[in-house]
């Protein structure tokens, strides 16, 4: 089939590239790839030295402090983690204050990551705990606390369920948004999927906001306060008794938490130096910064100063779906999206060859490219691109067709990514080409390697036998039918996924791996549970810990 990328899909691309925008808010481009500092070899244990990233926990002088109030609970953070778990703390009886510091709530993401919910059930997927444990274990090098991989496998139906439960008594539906259409042949590759997103869906689109449980938490009594930032955490001796605040007004107020706090606050995406000291590798394969606005660290340093220590190992949530101008190379800024970008299409370095499997997760072709020239490389389709979209069953958010069970695309539709398409043409970061000494003169990589490449591929494909590197045979697609594509590209940070070590009960560890009583860490700011790489291929994993130890947090604070 010879299609050609249509205005029409333009038309379409440029609402869901607003939306886009809109989710992340902050898309600043990468300014300190070149610059790592010294500070990488500071982090980890945070015994002695303090790393410049950290600096000094604030001093607020007693007359600074406007007031005092009590509560059994405080949340600091009204996200996933932080709205699972004032939920949860107030069900089980608590007085819970939630403090967020944007003017609202950051959202509930679209995709909950679960396993053995009744969805799977109606669905026929069962996906055995032990299975799923040890792929996750080896995306990390086992680098995590298994325990943790393994709560999260126990309790995150019952934490989807009532999820779930809730979006359906608000009106909206709910849906497995992954299933079981690849074939075991299919399965047997290196890289396996799992069936485990899960979604609320209103008008036929998956939602991502924070209504149905904002209003819950409302409901139950939750005292929900944005606009509120948290300065420091407080400590009665040895345990987390509350924190300083500064209001919506300005003031300085003092938070008592008979009970315990929970801390967070989202990562720190969106802090330089934080990345800089601690993920100078990471820097070099983004050029698009999507992380929450508020995402600076401000929650994992509160706990570092009240004692808490600091992973060992760091993680980023990266996509490989930041195109570049073809004068570009990885960690210069970009402010646009090839959401096409994660389908298994061939890929080249800048010297025109291969490098690796591109049927991998999202993140490993970015770090395979950190081996490559400029940590940078060329994806290159043909038009035929339509037809092997289908062919190739990409799972979770790079899905751009509905799931055999009926459930819509988790993102972005294959309409609006052949929108965004021509808004790269048109552009000039995408080129299109009638002949492939063309296209390699256009991406400015050598024509010769280039076209020995592509002749090489296609062979391997006709045989359905990549000898090079063993994608699925039906991951293979020529590159044979003009018009062809080509684009620079390299990835996008999405968020931090290193933090505050934790135990089975959310409790932050100390250096020497002790619980901090009353200091509970949830979410992005939560350590422990990811390292190397995230586990893409597991839709929802990040969320779906997020529920579910944030509502665990909140049990557990509100029993104690």
């Amino acid at each position: 089939m010879r299609e050609t990328i249509s205005r029409r899909g333009f038309l379409a691309g440029t609402g869901a590239a607003a939306v886009l925008a809109g989710a992340a808010l902050s898309g600043c481009g990468n300014q300190a790839a070149q610059s790592a500092s010294g500070d990488a070899g500071q982090a980890g244990k945070t015994s002695g030295s303090t790393p410049s990233w950290l600096g000094a926990e604030p001093e607020i002088a007693e007359k600074d402090i406007a007031g005092t109030e009590s509560c059994d609970v405080l949340v600091v953070g009204c996200g996933t983690s932080g709205l699972f778990a004032a939920c949860s703390a107030a069900e089980n009886g608590a007085k819970v204050i939630a403090v967020e510091k944007g003017a609202a709530g950051v959202g509930i993401r679209g995709t909950l990551g679960g396993i053995g919910t009744k969805w799977q059930a109606e669905n026929g997927t069962d996906i055995k705990a032990t299975d799923i444990c040890h792929d996750i274990a080896r995306y990390s090098a086992s680098s995590v606390n298994g325990a943790l991989t393994r709560l999260w496998a126990t309790e995150s139906a019952e934490t989807v369920e009532w999820y779930g439960d809730l979006c359906v008594k608000a009106g909206r539906e709910f849906v497995l948004c992954s299933d079981n259409d690849l074939s075991d042949e299919e399965q047997s590759g290196f890289y396996r999927h799992w069936a485990t997103g899960h979604a609320a869906v209103v008008d036929g689109k998956t939602a991502e906001d924070d209504a149905v449980l904002t209003n819950y938490a409302t409901e139950q009594g939750v005292d929900l306060r944005y606009s509120t930032e948290m300065i420091k955490l407080v400590k009665d001796g040895d345990r987390v008794s509350g924190a300083i605040i500064k209001d919506s007004e300005g003031a300085c107020k003092q938070i008592d938490a008979a009970k315990g706090v929970i801390v967070c606050t989202g990562g720190y995406a969106q802090n330089p130096d934080m990345l800089s000291a601690l993920q100078p590798d990471t820097l070099r394969i983004f050029s698009f910064n999507s992380g929450m606005p508020n995402a600076i660290g401000s929650g994992i340093k509160a706990c570092i100063w009240a004692g808490a220590d600091f992973d060992s190992t760091h993680t980023s949530m990266l996509f490989d779906r930041c195109p570049l101008r073809p004068d570009q190379i990885a960690g210069e800024p970009s402010d646009g999206m090839f959401w096409m970008g994660s389908q298994p299409w061939l890929k080249v370095n800048l010297e025109g060859n291969r490098f690796a499997d591109e049927s991998a997760p999202y993140d490993f072709i970015l770090h395979a490219s950190a081996t490559q020239p400029g940590h940078t490389y060329c994806t290159i389709f043909d038009s035929n691109y339509v037809d092997y979209i289908y062919q190739f069953k990409t799972q979770g958010c790079s899905r751009m067709f509905p799931f055999e069970n009926g459930a819509p695309v988790s993102a972005i539709t294959l309409e609006m990514a052949q929108g965004m398409n021509q808004g790269l043409l048109e552009s000039g970061m995408m080129q299109q080409a009638d002949t492939i000494e063309e296209l390699a003169d256009k991406l400015h990589i050598p024509s010769d390697a280039f076209a020995a490449t592509v002749k090489r591929y296609n062979e391997m494909v006709a045989a359905g036998d990549d000898r090079d590197f063993g994608k699925e045979a039906f991951r293979l697609s020529p590159v044979d039918t003009p018009p062809f594509y080509g684009i620079r590209q390299t990835g996008y940070m999405l968020c931090t996924m290193d933090g505050i070590p934790i135990d089975t009960d959310m409790r932050a560890l100390d250096p020497d791996g002790k619980p901090i009583e009353g200091l509970f860490v949830g979410g992005n700011d939560s350590g422990s549970f990811f390292s190397h790489s995230y586990p893409d291929l597991v839709p929802g994993l990040a969320a779906g810990r997020s529920a579910t130890f944030g509502r665990r947090a909140g049990r557990i604070a509100a029993t104690a």
